[in-house]
């Protein structure tokens, strides 16, 4: 009976996510567009679970538990609920990104893009950002287990604070200064 259930639970998930395709820009702040780094920049191939709490507004909060795969190919992002059901999912291989969203929640889940930004800016080597972000006059800058994120004019945009190295080992704190949302990344 229960095996019954799930495999109608997982036909009606699959039923209702929304698939999209967009480019490999990503909006990082209103109106600024830049390049993702390829997934091979990366320079390794990882397989992680992940769990990402955000916060943005008056005190409103997501979690998200994330798988993570990047290998030289692709990055694949799958976000669950807490019960274990889909509720978006991600491939980014370089050239497009296809994302899908479970029906009826894309107004209250971040964008699978943003959520891929987010997690490219705070583990890529800064090196692979370097020319996406000259290319819009941005930079970002690391020192010790802290990287910030400045626009054209200098202005700080992004704040990443890490708790050691390498990065994926401990907490991951991305504070948006424009956007005003705090999002924690913990590996599993």
């Amino acid at each position: 009976m229960k095996l019954i259930l799930l495999s109608t639970l997982f036909l009606l998930t699959a039923c209702s996510m929304q698939a999209q395709r967009h480019s490999v820009q990503v909006e990082i702040a209103p109106q600024q567009f830049v390049t993702l780094p390829s997934p091979a920049q990366l320079q390794q191939r990882i397989n992680v679970s992940q769990l990402i709490s955000a916060q943005w507004g008056d005190k409103k909060q997501q979690k998200l538990l994330v798988q993570l795969q990047v290998d030289e190919k692709q990055v694949v992002l799958a976000g669950f609920s807490a019960w274990g059901m889909k509720l978006l999912s991600l491939n980014y291989s370089g050239e497009e990104i296809q994302t899908e969203v479970l029906a009826g929640l894309a107004e209250s889940l971040p964008k699978p893009e943003q959520v891929l930004f987010n997690v490219m800016l705070s583990i890529w080597p800064v090196e692979a950002w370097q020319l996406p972000l000259q290319k819009i006059g941005w930079k970002l800058q690391e020192n010790g287990l802290q990287r910030l994120l400045l626009d054209e004019q200098d202005r700080l945009v992004v704040i990443i604070d890490y708790q050691k190295k390498p990065y994926l080992d401990g907490k991951i704190t991305f504070q948006h200064q424009t956007l005003h949302y705090t999002v924690i990344i913990e590996t599993n």
